[in-house]
């Protein structure tokens, strides 16, 4: 199933190419202008005026250390930083919204913007749901775990955080492929991994090895967000289509 999915999107992705390139630079744009004016506030309120600063340790330590009293600034760029991963996650429906008329098919651009407002609201809530619910099984497993058994238990919460938290990653196509309300496609994501837990997660595993091409400098940034992104965005939706 996993060599399906991962053909089958990549089959689909070269025939919409250009427009999930297109789609993914927008949502990027828009989220990583809103990301960029937190990055300012917080560089700003430090005295960091270039990026040169950030490779000088003696200067860039001092400096943090000077922000404790510029609590209000840092405050004031968490704002934005949330506000980001709002839009993003308003965004993320419209691109899975392309993924799955993508199957169809081929797709312009402006079918990001028709998902984004069908499905958008839902994608924020469920993000919310999903990221209070990650958060909770963070501080238990991960530093709960470390607290008590140091480095070793934070790597095996780590590991057993991975395991439970990939139950969630079929939200957005149950949003946009079925229509579920966001409390009911959380379900359905959870029940329809569970069913085949080993499939996702190989599944998952393949793009999480795949994902380490970020780390090429400068190109491989790009190859992430605009070819492995995109589609594990359709093998997901063709997952889920597929088991659910």
């Amino acid at each position: 199933m996993v060599v399906e999915c991962v053909r089958r999107s990549w089959e689909t992705y070269r025939k919409n190419t250009i427009s999930f390139i297109i789609a993914e630079l927008i949502s990027l744009v828009i989220t990583g202008m809103i990301a960029l004016v937190g990055v300012w506030i917080v560089f700003n309120s430090i005295g960091i005026s270039s990026l040169m600063d950030l490779y000088n340790l003696e200067l860039l330590v001092r400096k943090i250390v000077s922000i404790l009293p510029l609590l209000t600034e840092l405050a004031i760029s968490l704002v934005f930083f949330f506000i980001a991963g709002v839009v993003r996650a308003f965004m993320n429906a419209g691109l899975y919204g392309m993924a799955a008329e993508s199957l169809r098919g081929r797709i312009k651009v402006d079918m990001m913007f028709q998902s984004t407002k069908n499905f958008g609201f839902k994608g924020i809530i469920s993000s919310m749901i999903v990221g209070i619910i990650a958060f909770v099984l963070f501080m238990i497993l991960v530093i709960g775990l470390n607290v008590f058994f140091p480095l070793t238990g934070g790597m095996i919460g780590f590991v057993i955080f991975f395991l439970i938290i990939l139950t969630f990653s079929l939200v957005y196509p149950g949003i946009v492929v079925d229509g579920l309300s966001s409390t009911k496609a959380i379900q359905e994501s959870f029940s329809v991994s569970k069913k085949n837990y080993f499939e996702i997660l190989g599944l998952l595993l393949f793009y999480a090895l795949m994902s380490l091409v970020a780390l090429i400098p400068l190109i491989g940034i790009f190859i992430f967000c605009f070819v492995i992104a995109p589609m594990m965005r359709i093998s997901l939706v063709f997952f889920y289509k597929r088991k659910k």
